[in-house]
Order: C-alpha cells, then structure tokens, then sequence
C-alpha cells in the first residue's frame, strides 16, 4: 500500500507540473480531523471507557480536467477508528470521468476506476467529518461496522445523468463493481472462524434515484446495494461460504435557510449458506432494518445544533428480541436492538477549520463491536461523548 501511495503523490506531483506548464485546470485539496471518545460502560472506536484518542482520519486528494469532456479524481487517505479501522493507508478512489452530455437542462457520463458508491445522502461523502452531519453517522452508515471500507467505493464503472423538468431536478447514478479482496483487517470484523480462511466480495451493483425540489428545499432518493461475499477456508477442508447482501435505503430531506430535517430507513437482506464438501452445512436469513430522524439548525452563521433519534434491529420480524433470547439462553434480547438519541453541535469559525462535540444516549448494544467488547460483559444502558477537530485546505 505504502508503494501504491507513493505513485499517486508522484502522480499529483506530474499532475501538478502540467498544469503550470501547459495551464490544464487542476485543485489539490486535503483534511486531517482528530477525534476523542469518552463511553460508559461499553467500548467504542478504542478503550474509550477511559477516554480514547484512537480515532483520526486523513487524506489528500486532487482533480485535474484535460479537456472539457474528461477530467481525473484521486484521493490517498488513512483512517484509525478503534478496531474498526486500523490506521493502514490506503488509495481510497482514483476516477476518470467523461462527460458525454452537458447541456442547459441535462447532463450524463461515465466514470471508470475506484469509484464512490451513491448510496443514501452520506455514503459518497462520508471521508471527511466537514461533510457529513456529524462526527459519528447514523446507523444506516454502519460506522462501527467498518461499512466505509466496504461500501464507501470499489472498484467498477458507473453511469449518471440528470436533468431539469420544471420544479424537478432529477439524477440517476447506476453502478456494478468488479471482484474484490477484502482486507485481513476486515475479515474479522464480520466472520468467526477457528481456521484460517479467505473472504472476496464478488461482484456487485448499486443505483440511486433522486429528485430535487425547488433547487434542493425537499429532496427524495432510493438507493439500492446487491453483493455477494464469497468465503473459502485455507484449511484444506473445503469448507466454502455464500454470503448474498441486499440494502435498500429510502431517503428524504427538507432543507430551510436555517434548518434541515432527514430521515432516512434502510432495510437489509441477508441470505448466508455455508457448505462443507459440497454438503449443505448452515443456512440462515437475516432481515434487519435502520431508520433515523435529523434536525439541523443554524442558529448562527458558524454555529449549527444538531439533534437524532435512531435505531437499528438486527431481525425487524423481531424488534423486541425476545424470539432470539428464548432461542439463546442466556444472552440479553437487547443485543439485537440498539436506540440512540444523539444531541450535537458545530462550531466553524472558517472556511478552514472546524469542532465538533456529540452526545449520545443508547438503549441496546446491536451497534457494538464485539472484538472491542467481547461478552457477555455489556451495559445495555450506556451513554458516550464524542469530539473531533478538523483542518482542510
């Protein structure tokens, strides 16, 4: 990773160079935020129960445009985020965009390369805290879940398009990614196993409709994700797995000149089949959902109040969990549930730098990482105050 990264500085570097001599239009930005997490009882992002500063993230990022039609996009960045992110550098998305129409009323092309993935209103913008709405995203993100390394891009090819009819500026993106490895980092973040294995995403598509109203005051999206992981045991057991994801997420949004009201419901389908030597082993179906409400106020030109009310069900045929603790004695209903009333505020005194702090109150403990909180050791009522400062340029 280390070489891939130092062959996009000297890309940046090239591009730069060419720029100045031939006066090809470019921008090179970059941000660096460090955050601190304080939690009761339960362990997030680190060893945050005494207070953990194991949560920053980084990047450098620049865009050049040859010609009208073509431009290039490349990002390198680093994120620590307790046991969900581990600090490696890595190339986060390298685009080439060709723009086949651009006229007045309607707009369309093709992106080829590491790709961001539209889906809801935060996944493609979710690397840098100065756009998103707060430090930590909603549950339909799946912060703690490692989600951004998974879903935020991958490699693939992708279409857009949109176009103005009257009140409504409506946008398409669709996108299919190619195979990809998943990182040793994160194999362990989502499947247990005594023996050593490998898990690939195989490939998978994702699209997004949006319709924006009156220049963006009430905007309405539908995204769709479908993957399929693909896990194989190094063993020599033949031991092999099939894991089938399916995200369908239902946005919505107001926006005033001082306030800005989400929400947004995500339901998730799982269908996981395990074989050993070509003979059926497990196979179980998962049917989660996640939802939220958000209001944003700017009661101040560099001051923004924040407040959200989300939840998270690890089986929405079962919100109570209790159908899963009689079938699991001994491990508490609220393991498969998880409520948080979030409560925050943002301080930008400049175009360069900003602070954030949050509160949250959380019911259920569905949204842990359990490598960071092994059990049965779990509050279920526990509570957590987040900062993060940021820099860009």
């Amino acid at each position: 990773m280390a070489d891939r990264l130092s062959q996009v500085w000297a890309v940046l570097a090239a591009l730069g160079v060419s720029a100045t001599a031939h006066g090809v239009e470019y921008q090179v930005h970059g941000y660096a935020a460090q955050g601190f997490v304080l939690s009761e009882d339960n362990d997030f992002f680190g060893d945050s129960t005494d207070g953990s500063f194991d949560y920053y993230e980084a990047g450098i990022n620049a865009a050049v445009r040859v010609m009208p039609q073509l431009s290039f996009a490349v990002q390198g960045a680093v994120r620590d985020a307790g046991i969900s992110d581990d600090g490696t550098a890595r190339l986060d998305y390298a685009v080439a965009d060709y723009r086949v129409l651009s006229e007045a009323t309607i707009q369309a092309g093709v992106r080829a390369g590491k790709v961001k993935n539209a889906l809801g209103f935060y996944n493609e913008t979710r690397d840098v805290v100065f756009t998103r709405p707060s430090i930590l995203l909603p549950s339909v993100y799946s912060d703690n879940q490692n989600q951004r390394s998974l879903i935020f891009t991958a490699p693939g090819a992708q279409v857009y398009a949109s176009t103005v009819t009257g009140r409504h500026e409506w946008s398409f993106t669709g996108t299919v990614n190619a195979e990809r490895n998943v990182r040793r980092s994160d194999e362990r973040l989502l499947i247990t196993l005594s023996v050593p294995f490998d898990l690939r995403i195989g490939d998978s598509w994702n699209v997004q409709l949006m319709d924006s109203i009156d220049g963006g005051r009430w905007q309405f999206s539908y995204s769709r994700f479908a993957g399929e992981f693909r896990l194989k045991d190094l063993a020599g057991l033949d031991l092999l797995g099939k894991f089938d994801v399916d995200l369908d997420v239902f946005s919505a949004r107001f926006n005033a000149e001082r306030v800005s009201v989400t929400a947004e419901y995500m339901l998730i389908g799982n269908d996981n089949r395990l074989t050993l030597g070509g003979l059926p082993l497990q196979h179980t179906r998962a049917n989660a959902d996640s939802g939220y409400l958000q209001a944003e106020y700017r009661f101040a030109p560099t001051w923004t109040l924040m407040a959200r009310m989300d939840s998270f069900y690890r089986n929405r045929h079962d919100r109570s969990g209790r159908e899963f603790a009689a079938a699991n004695p001994g491990v508490d209903r609220r393991t498969q549930v998880s409520h948080d009333f979030t409560v925050g505020i943002n301080w930008r005194p400049d175009l360069h730098w900003g602070v954030w702090a949050e509160h949250h109150w959380i019911n259920g403990t569905a949204t842990l990482q359990p490598l960071e909180n092994p059990p049965p050791v779990r509050e279920q009522r526990w509570s957590m105050f987040m900062l993060m400062a940021g820099y860009k340029f």
